[in-house]
C-alpha cells in the first residue's frame, strides 16, 4: 500500500475521492488529502448511513466506508489533483461488512454462482443509452409544475423519425460522445464504440467492452459520473430517464452476460441449432420467471414503465429469440460461434442500482439453473400484444414491488439480499410513488380543466 501511496504522491495527486452508492444507486463522495489514505484503508472513514437514501434509520445510522484501491481513476473535473476510488460499507466496528452493501451484494452473488460450479468467469457488458438536452428545466409546486427540454438537433426540425447512427452535422454530439469515450479510457473503462441512437432529439448511446461482474458495477457508475460531467463541462444535460419524451425512443441500459469455466464458453453448444447450451437455457429459464419481480430492481421508477410499452424497440413481453430486438433476452444475431455467444438483457434502464441490477440478474439464472427451468421456445417473429403464452411486464413500478413482495425467495437466499432490504426498497419506491401521484399533471389540466 505504500508503493501505492508513493506512485500517487509521485504523480502529483493530492486528494482521493472516495465514492459510494446509496441504496437507489446515487453515488456520493467523500474526499481527502492523500495524506489519510493509509489511516482511511485501516479504519475507514464513519459517515451517516440515515442521510444516504434507504440505509439506516436515525437512531442507528452510524456506518463506516474503506476505500477498495484495486481499481482508481484520475477525476478530471477537479481542479486539484484528485484520484477517484470506490469504497465498501462496513458496521461501525469497522470490521463486520455492512449487509445491505450494494458491492458487498454483488460480490456475495457472483461467489454464490461460481461455488456452485455454474461459471467460474462471470463477465457482462452494458449498453448505456442516454440524451443530451442543451436545455433542461423542470420544477413541481403546489400551484405550478412542468418541464422544458430542447436540442440543438430538431432546431431548424431535421425531419428525422429515425436517427439511428445518422452523421453531422444532423449529429450534434459526435465530438462530444468522442471526449466521454476518451475519458473512460483513461479511467480503465474500454469502449467498443459510440454512436447517434434512434432519438433524433440527440440521443447517444456508447457500448463498452466485456467486464467482469464484480468491477462492472463500479464501471456503470463510473461510466454515468463521466458522462454527466463531461456534458456538463460543455453546457449540455445528459440525462438516463428512461422516457423523457413522449413519443420518442426511450433510453434503456442493455445488459449482455456470458459464463466460462474451465476457459469454455457455458452458454455455447454447437449441439444445439441455436448454439444454446442447457445450462444457457436454464439460466434463461431462471431469469424469465423471475422476469416481473427482477423489474422492481431494473426498472426501479415509475419513469421506467413510461418505456417498457412494446414499442421503440422496448420489450413489454417475456421470451427469448436470436436477433429480435423486441424480446427482453436475446443472443445477437451478430454474435456467432462459440468464443462471442452471450445473450442480452433488454430490459434494464440506468435509473437502478448497477450493483443490485447485477446481484439479481445473476441469482435469476442461478435458480433457473438448480432447477432446470426451461425457457420456452426460441421466438423468431415478435408475439401479438395479447399473447398470452409469454409472461408480459409490469405495466408499472406498482405492480413490479408487488411482483417482488410475492417473489424475493430466490433473492434472501442465504441472506444475500437481506429482508430488511427488499421491505425498505418496497416501502421506499412505495413513498415515491404516492409522492409523483399526489401531484396533477399538465396533461391532466389539458384533458380535464374545462369539464
Amino acid at each position: 500500500m505504500e508503493k501505492l501511496i508513493n506512485e500517487l504522491k509521485e504523480g502529483g495527486v493530492e486528494f482521493v475521492d472516495l465514492k459510494l452508492s446509496d441504496l437507489s444507486g446515487r453515488l456520493h463522495h467523500i474526499t481527502f488529502p492523500l495524506a489519510r489514505l493509509q489511516t482511511a484503508l485501516a479504519q475507514g472513514v464513519g459517515f451517516d448511513g440515515s442521510s444516504l437514501g434507504g440505509f439506516l434509520d436515525v437512531a442507528e445510522s452510524d456506518l463506516v466506508v474503506k476505500p477498495d484501491t484495486s481499481h482508481l481513476f484520475i477525476d478530471p473535473f477537479y481542479e486539484r489533483p484528485t484520484a477517484s476510488l470506490y469504497g465498501d460499507i462496513y458496521e461501525p466496528d469497522g470490521q463486520t461488512p455492512f449487509s445491505a452493501c450494494p458491492r458487498n451484494i454483488l460480490r456475495k452473488a457472483a461467489k454464490l454462482v461460481k461455488e456452485e460450479g455454474v461459471a467460474d468467469r462471470i463477465l457482462v457488458l452494458p449498453e448505456f443509452e442516454f440524451y443530451l438536452f442543451d436545455e433542461a428545466e423542470f420544477y413541481v409546486e403546489t400551484t405550478a409544475s412542468g418541464y422544458l427540454v430542447s436540442s440543438c438537433e430538431t432546431e431548424p426540425p431535421s425531419g428525422l423519425v429515425n436517427a439511428y447512427h445518422i452523421t453531422p452535422p444532423t449529429d450534434a454530439f459526435a465530438n462530444l460522445r468522442s471526449e466521454m469515450v476518451k475519458l473512460l479510457d483513461e479511467a480503465g473503462i474500454e469502449v467498443k464504440y459510440h454512436h447517434h441512437e434512434v432519438g433524433p432529439y440527440a440521443q447517444a448511446e456508447i457500448e463498452t467492452a466485456l467486464l467482469d461482474v464484480t468491477r462492472a458495477g463500479d464501471a456503470i457508475q463510473t461510466v454515468k459520473y463521466l458522462i454527466k460531467n463531461a456534458a456538463r463541462a460543455g453546457g449540455i444535460y445528459a440525462t438516463f430517464m428512461p422516457k423523457p419524451l413522449a413519443h420518442e425512443a426511450g433510453s434503456g441500459m442493455h445488459i449482455h452476460i456470458q459464463l466460462w469455466k474451465d476457459n469454455r464458453n457455458v452458454f455455447s453448444s454447437e449441439k444445439d441449432e441455436n448454439e444454446l447450451s442447457e445450462i444457457a437455457l436454464m439460466f434463461l429459464g431462471g431469469i424469465i420467471k423471475h422476469s416481473r419481480t427482477l423489474c422492481a430492481f431494473t426498472n426501479p421508477t415509475t419513469n421506467s414503465y413510461r418505456r417498457l410499452t412494446g414499442g421503440m424497440e422496448a420489450p413489454s413481453r417475456v421470451f427469448h429469440s436470436r436477433a429480435n430486438r423486441k424480446a427482453a433476452l436475446r443472443v445477437p444475431g451478430y454474435v456467432r460461434g462459440t468464443k462471442d455467444l452471450r445473450f442480452e438483457y433488454r430490459v434494464p434502464d440506468a435509473t437502478s442500482n448497477p450493483y443490485l441490477v447485477l446481484a439479481a440478474i445473476l441469482l435469476a439464472g442461478l435458480d433457473g439453473v438448480r432447477k432446470a427451468l426451461n425457457p420456452g421456445p426460441l421466438i423468431k417473429n415478435q408475439p401479438e400484444a395479447d399473447d398470452d403464452r409469454f409472461p408480459r411486464l409490469p405495466a408499472s413500478l406498482t405492480e413490479a414491488l408487488g411482483a417482488l413482495n410475492a417473489d424475493a425467495s430466490f433473492l434472501a437466499e442465504q441472506g444475500l439480499f437481506p429482508k430488511e432490504l427488499i421491505h425498505k426498497w418496497i416501502k421506499t419506491k412505495e413513498k415515491e410513488i404516492e409522492e409523483i401521484e399526489s401531484y396533477p399533471t399538465p396533461a391532466e389540466f389539458v384533458k380535464y380543466f374545462a369539464l
